[in-house]
């Protein structure tokens, strides 16, 4: 429920950062991702409610069939260790009126009831000492006699222990931790003989590591089938359950082999008599498959997070697309408005001059004659912005080249584009300075060459001040020639370098004043030096204004000014 959450939260924050006006249409589909989602989510829930639902349902049916095993289970126990008290201390009774039995006699007995009990038993075997003890004064012998007097001293003790807590009954068992005095944990099985009335208190056993009985309660494990049989096909129960004997103290007595979870769902603890053991079982997973009609249910979490995600990513991809299409309107409606202004200008002033022309309000030649170039400037200016919205419209199809290049003398083309645009430095009463060796040479096109130069005039007369010197410089190097052209203006701050060559991008100072642009100068020359193998990148200024540097190939020394080279369109 957290995720789904969160997931709604994230996509209406999505739309909150959008901050568009949309129209009716826009809106009803943003409202349909939305819902879209949020039913996602729902059914994404409900499935998951569901899983659950049927998964606690399934854990509940497997608990009661390992809550049948345990039953069988501890029955069967509590059997096989009664078997092993009266078998092992048979002959303790009838001995007890001649003299007390030796703990050799219980040795013999031991190991005939192990056969009996079909198990190899190596450790049990190995591990195992006999006891006859004497509750009253805590003597103890043992066979073998090696055993130390701390242990003796202790299981004495435990079994008095125990015996005062349980007089129900002779025989007992009881389970002794590692400790400081046993090493390893064991498990003492005993007989006690004598009465209160007599006050003999003598104790009869054997001790063994619990390690042993391993062995011995796996065998038991596989004497016959824990889960009744029609609920199951016939297997082993060790493949169907996870069990264990665990006495107090923690000593384990018995696990089952392989992973086991960190509880037992089912638990059935033992009386005293048979050392108050804590039987635990629980269905192996890869088994409850053969329990349960159908199977455990699986785990739909991933493919619902993925159903989830990938609804979240179509909204998010619709909503981006919306958004998308907002901005470029927007910068269409900014690109038409700029354009219209900057025809706006010239057109007024050919409008104005050629008005006064008309009306034969000049009287003189020089002010027909300023009048004219006036309209000739503006007309210029026209025509350098018609020919580059014309050019940048099909280039943003696909990018074409204007033709084969040839080897261009770099001097007499700066001049040329240069002289064009005097008119427009001397109304901003502006200088430009042009230093270039007359003997370079660049492969371009004459016509793309033009159009860079002049966009990167027309932008530097443009963003610079009044009355500033524009720098125009060509340098050779390593096989390319680079033209920089550097302006008095404000600069361009270095995050935002990269973006300037973007269409339609306006640094926010321009957009906010008062210059206007279409926002394609700087785009079509990084286009067309792109078409032309070169680059083109903007740096800070000298005098900390904008330095805008392209570089084209040079020319080879060897080839003709006037012979054509093909090249590949870029």
């Amino acid at each position: 429920m957290r995720l789904a959450l969160f997931l709604v939260g994230f996509f209406v924050r999505q739309i909150k950062a959008a901050r568009f006006r949309s129209p009716r249409g826009t809106r009803l589909l943003v409202f349909f991702l939305v819902v879209t989602l949020g039913l996602s989510v729902w059914m994404g829930y409900q499935a998951l409610d569901a899983a659950r639902s049927h998964r606690r349902t399934v854990d509940g049916v497997l608990t009661q069939y390992a809550g049948l095993a345990i039953l069988e289970f501890t029955k069967r126990i509590e059997e096989n260790i009664g078997d092993i008290q009266r078998w092992t201390f048979d002959d303790i009774p009838w001995s007890l009126d001649r003299r007390r039995p030796n703990p050799i006699v219980m040795e013999n007995d031991f190991h005939d009831v192990i056969r009996r009990q079909r198990c190899r038993c190596a450790t049990l075997r190995e591990t195992a000492w006999f006891f006859r003890a004497d509750l009253r004064d805590t003597v103890v012998v043992t066979a073998p006699d090696t055993i130390p007097t701390a242990e003796k001293l202790h299981l004495a003790r435990e079994i008095s222990r125990h015996r005062e807590s349980n007089r129900r009954s002779s025989d007992g068992l009881i389970t002794l931790a590692a400790d400081s005095i046993f090493s390893t944990p064991r498990v003492a099985i005993y007989f006690v003989s004598g009465s209160r009335r007599s006050g003999e208190a003598m104790a009869y056993g054997v001790v063994a590591d619990a390690s042993g009985f391993q062995d011995l309660i796996s065998g038991w494990l596989s004497e016959g089938p824990l889960l009744p049989t029609m609920a199951t096909p016939p297997q082993r129960n060790d493949s169907l359950l996870q069990v264990s004997v665990i006495g107090p103290g923690e000593v384990t007595l018995f696990r089952s082999p392989g992973l086991f979870p960190g509880e037992f769902p089912s638990k059935d603890t033992l009386n005293a008599d048979f050392g108050s053991l804590v039987v635990g079982a629980s269905i192996r997973e890869e088994a409850a498959g053969s329990l349960i009609i159908g199977g455990l249910p699986r785990q739909r979490v991933p493919l619902l997070l993925a159903l989830i995600a990938l609804t979240l990513g179509v909204g998010s991809a619709a909503l981006f697309q919306i958004r998308r299409e907002h901005q470029l309107a927007r910068m269409r409606d900014d690109f038409v408005s700029s354009v219209s202004h900057e025809f706006r200008t010239p057109l007024t002033q050919i409008q104005v001059f050629a008005d006064l022309l008309d009306s034969g309000r000049l009287e003189t030649d020089e002010k027909r004659r300023w009048s004219t170039g006036v309209i000739k400037r503006e007309a210029r200016r026209l025509s350098h912005l018609v020919a580059n919205i014309l050019h940048f419209s099909p280039s943003r199809r696909a990018p074409i080249s204007s033709g084969a290049v040839e080897e261009i003398h770099l001097s007499s083309a700066l001049e040329e584009t240069t002289e064009a645009f005097l008119p427009l430095a001397e109304a901003r009463t502006a200088k430009i300075r042009v230093q270039s060796d007359p003997e370079q040479h660049v492969l371009a096109n004459r016509s793309d060459l033009h159009r860079i130069f002049a966009n990167l005039l027309d932008n530097a007369l443009k963003y610079g001040p009044v009355g500033q010197a524009v720098e125009v410089e060509a340098t050779s190097a390593d096989g390319v020639v680079r033209i920089s052209v550097e302006d008095e203006g404000p600069g361009i701050a270095p995050e935002e370098r990269e973006r300037v060559f973007d269409p339609y991008f306006r640094l926010e100072q321009d957009s906010n004043g008062t210059v206007q642009g279409s926002g394609i100068g700087l785009a079509l020359v990084a286009e067309l030096s792109s078409i032309l193998k070169g680059r083109v990148w903007v740096e800070e200024g000298e005098r900390g204004g904008a330095r805008f540097v392209v570089e084209l190939p040079k020319a080879p020394d060897r080839a003709s000014a006037s012979s054509p080279v093909s090249v590949e369109e870029g």
